[in-house]
């Protein structure tokens, strides 16, 4: 393989997995590409001789009448083979595309393909590591490449060529030696894909690049010196906020309205809580960021959120702000050491050969990212990686490079975004470091999860019936390749764990309970070694183990420790699960509150349980609450009435409304859904169902509002629904009425949905449902279910 040969990137659309199943092509579309340059294309669509199945008309969008006038592949297989030789041949997921050409050419008694290979997927995985997903649709936009009728063979051929372009230029910026590294290196890598990297040189010389632990990593970013600036005077009117940032910040009356009030509040002498419920889209993050950051006296500022893409756009806005006033403000995000990478360890571990596939690509994937990153933080390159078994082998502790880049930056940080947990373990140290006994200002937006993870950060659970049958079963099982020395050790081990676990039940003192849980865990963290060794699995019930133990040892440093006891009966015996927890509130007090000057809380929804308890404190903290409204459109409601589900969705799909989201009450509901959608919404639309065709976090991920998708989940949306990058569709089902137990999931809906121009909201709300929210909607009305369906929701998009 080399430069000059000519590259054809070939796609497919076909009726089923495999020829030997009886599938068929029904289009083919290739790009050539000449000198790195796009020359021709050729694309037809191929009558398969059999009918269509529905399933994949939806997909492709080619229906019967597209293919029946076109060329069987018996006809078209010798132009096939005669543009195709002397080619190498690109495919995204090459291992589908180009087998099942030669099965077909195979079944059409032509000869098989051998020209080389290359697979985009796998080399968007290793030069694109950071990518939000590796489908076509994903890459193409996260690199802004045009992609319109995804599906369909000649738009995903020319959308491919352009990808893979974009990869070799990529390639090229890498270092000599990581280069060198990606050639030589023995990756598991498809058909010639391999020797495709061999062909690529260096042609940049990275001055931004430095060698730790001997890898290739990028500079640190030295702290900019902040110490006797002059800072703008704030200015509290739309007209002089223009004239001091231009046409960069023209504040709706809403937005500059929180922004007065933020800095009221920041200018006040006394102590506070501020809780601020806001419009959507009115711009709350520099609503508050705004008068903070031009207040010398709020500074060093702590933003919590555990929205990791608020966190990236709160650091952005700061970089601008401060850009535009021309004056110098540090920021940074700080995460708990093991978030960060450990180059050293990583770098013991990318010498071994050994391990599965996707493992091996994993540790590509790593060295690109590594040029790459400023944070060193793990979860910018977990997409596809959460089963890589080294992925808790690299993680970082206290010693680790990243990890001591990232908090000698916050210990100079005029702002400093965290998360909650972050907090929670580093901000005595933190506040100790800067001589603080208080921080100036903490603000926390969308605050949502802060009580859950309060709580869950203390508590301990343990289903001790459980890990005894399972410690009573390891006892007779016969472990392969282990010495009489570990054998012996498993024998002692069971014998301690279960000795503590009699101890356990028969105390109720929570002190010594306390430090036998504790025992327990270890005992259980080394037998979990040692039966590693034999290749064993870890029963599930000791899986976390060691976030356990690291809890129990915060539970011994506090004072009220509740402790629990529950049995229940299952089948012939009864199950018992200890737990161990925290007074949420006193801890809220003595650890948080206590040490906070100003707290100010923004949100567009919070439930009223997180308000009350986000603003339960002493009596000599001032407490304030305030409303910032906006002329935001209510939701359009369509009551279901006792029409189907199912025939509002055959309606609505008809009409090319984007993505269609559907909650109902569980898993198992899901599936009912699932089924019967599949087979009876005869148009365009896709039906994905969580935990069915992949889980909420993927389908949440792929999420494309202009995709034709109906996604359908349960309530767990609701617990992910606040972060930024989850927003809801602008059409939404509920069809039935339990997943509105409790009522604030409805106030979160309708608020979320609120961010859209126009929404609507299929369901069945009963009256107090629609008084409580009669501000936020609004109902249909004249919707006759007795009418035409079509013709309703025709008039309906007209205006929409």
């Amino acid at each position: 393989m080399n430069a000059n040969e000519t590259f054809v990137v070939v796609d497919l659309e076909t009726t089923g997995q495999s020829v030997s199943k009886g599938g068929r092509i029904i289009q083919i579309g290739m790009t050539f590409i000449k000198n790195r340059k796009i020359v021709d294309h050729f694309d037809s669509f191929i009558n398969p001789g059999r009918l269509i199945d529905r399933n994949i008309q939806q997909l492709t969008h080619i229906s019967q009448k597209d293919v029946q006038n076109a060329p069987y592949f018996e006809e078209l297989a010798p132009l096939l083979q005669n543009l195709l030789k002397d080619t190498v041949i690109i495919a995204h997921n090459v291992n589908f595309d180009y087998p099942y050409l030669n099965d077909e050419f195979e079944r059409s008694g032509f000869p098989l393909l051998t020209v080389s290979a290359i697979d985009t997927v796998q080399l968007a995985q290793i030069l694109l590591p950071t990518a939000p997903g590796y489908r076509l649709l994903d890459l193409t936009t996260y690199l802004h490449i045009t992609l319109n009728n995804a599906h369909r063979a000649n738009a995903d051929a020319h959308a491919t060529a352009l990808l893979f372009l974009k990869l070799w230029h990529n390639a090229e910026q890498l270092p000599h030696s990581v280069l060198q590294q990606l050639q030589q290196g023995n990756w598991p890598l498809l058909r010639q894909t391999q020797d495709f990297l061999q062909l690529i040189k260096t042609k940049n010389k990275r001055s931004d690049l430095e060698v730790v632990d001997g890898m290739f990593i990028k500079k640190k970013i030295l702290v900019a010196n902040v110490e006797n600036q002059k800072l703008p005077q704030y200015q509290t009117s739309v007209h002089q906020k223009f004239q001091l940032f231009g046409r960069w910040l023209t504040p709706n009356e809403a937005q500059n309205e929180l922004m007065n009030r933020v800095n009221q509040f920041i200018s006040k002498r006394s102590d506070g809580i501020l809780t601020v419920l806001t419009a959507p889209k009115i711009g709350k993050t520099l609503g508050y960021l705004v008068p903070l950051i031009l207040n010398r006296a709020s500074r060093p500022i702590v933003l919590l959120t555990n929205d990791e893409s608020l966190q990236i756009q709160q650091l952005s806005l700061v970089e601008k702000i401060t850009k535009i006033l021309d004056i110098k403000c540090n920021s940074a995000i700080l995460y708990d050491a093991k978030k960060y990478i450990d180059i050293n360890r990583f770098a013991t571990l990318l010498v071994n050969d050994e391990g599965v596939n996707q493992t091996q690509i994993f540790k590509a994937r790593v060295l690109v990212w590594l040029t790459q990153t400023n944070t060193g933080l793990l979860h910018e390159i977990q997409v596809g990686a959460n089963n890589i078994d080294m992925l808790p082998l690299i993680c970082g502790d206290e010693e680790s490079t990243y990890f001591k880049r990232a908090q000698a930056k916050s210990k100079q940080a005029d702002v400093l975004i965290m998360n909650f947990e972050t907090y929670f373990n580093q901000a005595t140290q933190l506040r100790q470091n800067r001589q603080l006994k208080y921080w100036p200002i903490v603000v926390m937006e969308t605050p949502s999860q802060f009580v859950s993870n309060l709580k869950d950060y203390f508590h301990v659970g343990l289903p001790l019936t459980e890990i005894q049958q399972t410690l009573k079963e390891l006892i007779h099982r016969e472990i392969v390749g282990l010495t009489h020395k570990q054998r012996l050790f498993i024998k002692q081990g069971v014998s301690e764990a279960l000795k503590i676990i009699k101890q356990i039940h028969q105390s109720n003192n929570t002190v010594a309970n306390l430090k036998r849980t504790e025992r327990l865990l270890i005992v259980l963290m080394h037998l979990s070694d040692i039966i590693k060794i034999g290749f064993v699995s870890i029963p599930t019930a000791w899986h976390d183990a060691e976030v356990q133990l690291v809890k129990i040892k915060r539970l011994q440093q506090q004072k009220d420790v509740i402790y629990t006891v529950n049995k229940e009966q299952l089948a012939d015996q009864i199950e018992s699960t200890i737990s161990f927890d925290i007074l949420d509130h006193q801890i809220y007090q003595d650890k948080f509150i206590k040490h906070i000057h100003k707290l100010l809380i923004v949100s567009e929804y919070l439930d009223s349980d997180v308000s009350e308890f986000l603003r339960d404190v002493p009596k000599e903290i001032t407490v304030e609450r305030e409303f910032i409204h906006n002329e935001t459109k209510p939701v359009q409601v369509i009551q279901m009435q006792k029409a189907s589900p199912i025939i509002h969705l055959q309606a609505i799909t008809q009409y090319s409304q984007g993505e269609i989201l559907m909650i109902v009450p569980d898993e198992s509901r899901v599936n009912h859904w699932y089924q019967k959608l599949r087979h009876t919404v005869t148009t365009n639309y896709n039906v994905i169902a969580e935990g069915v065709t992949g889980n909420l976090e993927k389908i949440q991920r792929q999420s494309h509002a202009e995709q034709a998708n109906i996604m359908i989940v349960t309530p767990k949306i609701f617990m992910t629904m606040w972060l930024r990058d989850q927003e809801l569709p602008a059409i939404v089902i509920v069809p039935e009425k339990s997943v509105w137990q409790p009522v604030s999931r409805l106030a979160l809906v309708l608020t979320q949905m609120q961010r859209h121009e126009s929404a609507m909201l299929i369901t069945q709300l009963n009256a107090m449902q629609r008084h409580r929210f009669k501000s936020q909607i609004n109902i249909m009305p004249n919707f006759n279910e007795k009418q035409n369906m079509n013709q309703s929701y025709s008039q309906i998009f007209k205006n929409f």
